[in-house]
């Protein structure tokens, strides 16, 4: 499994050295131009890191979304500042992990990536980054910690039993993919073969337990003779994350 990273404002030199330094990880990097593109990645995709240069979200007039991006995502952030003596204490009270002068040496950003990566996995009782994707994440409306088998919808704590955690935490690791049944079988319930009948079943009740309306899923759709797509949705749009706060 690649381990995703999402960089945000960072100069191609730092970018092209942190691919080639941080050699313990097979990295994937994800550098969306603006911040509307980098909030709609954050709502739909599990990233392992995020690395942000705050004088390009406040040139872009959009720094005050950083206090919204723990709504999305519990990934280490690593903010590059020209003044961190001014800014790590707000940073870090909205969410980073750590706030770093933007003209330290590319080697140093680098080694303080790998220590965040390493954290989030070794350090978190991962044996591998596989099973990086099994960490508590949010998507969308809906939080979903398997290790703490936690789930919350709208901030609203949520039970289910073991088949259904389990079918939500395979729609949620694959947004926006249609899967069939004998997909959600072999992947979510580790069963062989079709399993159509004992499909529906499951879908029902978990659309029971996280629509406001069953009857108009916004969450769960169901896709003709396929089988279903989930989308993670929010009741407050990804892009007025930032809308509540303050600039920084």
């Amino acid at each position: 499994m690649e381990c995703a990273i999402l960089t945000i404002g960072l100069s191609g030199e730092l970018l092209s050295y942190l691919k080639k330094a941080v050699v313990p990880y097979k990295l994937y990097f994800v550098a969306p131009s603006t911040v509307q593109d980098a909030n709609r990645l954050v709502c739909h995709q599990v990233f392992h890191l995020i690395i942000v240069d705050l004088e390009f979200l406040r040139i872009s007039q959009q720094a005050a979304w950083l206090a919204g991006i723990r709504r999305n995502t519990f990934a280490p952030i690593i903010v590059l500042s020209e003044l961190p003596e001014k800014d790590t204490n707000r940073m870090i009270q909205i969410g980073a992990d750590i706030c770093i002068s933007v003209q330290c040496p590319c080697s140093v950003i680098a080694d303080l990536a790998y220590a965040q990566l390493r954290r989030y996995t070794e350090y978190n009782h991962y044996k591998n980054l596989d099973e990086v994707g099994t960490s508590a994440f949010q998507s969308g409306d809906i939080f979903i910690d398997p290790d703490r088998r936690i789930v919350e919808v709208r901030g609203q704590s949520v039970s289910l039993r073991p088949r259904e955690f389990s079918l939500l935490l395979y729609f949620m690791q694959n947004p926006n993919i249609v899967l069939t049944a004998e997909q959600i079988c072999e992947h979510a319930w580790e069963m062989e073969g079709s399993y159509n009948q004992g499909v529906s079943g499951p879908v029902a009740l978990l659309r029971k337990a996280i629509e406001p309306d069953t009857a108009n899923p916004r969450y769960i759709e169901t896709i003709p003779r396929i089988g279903y797509r989930f989308t993670a949705y929010r009741d407050e749009t990804c892009d007025d994350c930032s809308g509540s706060v303050g600039v920084l």
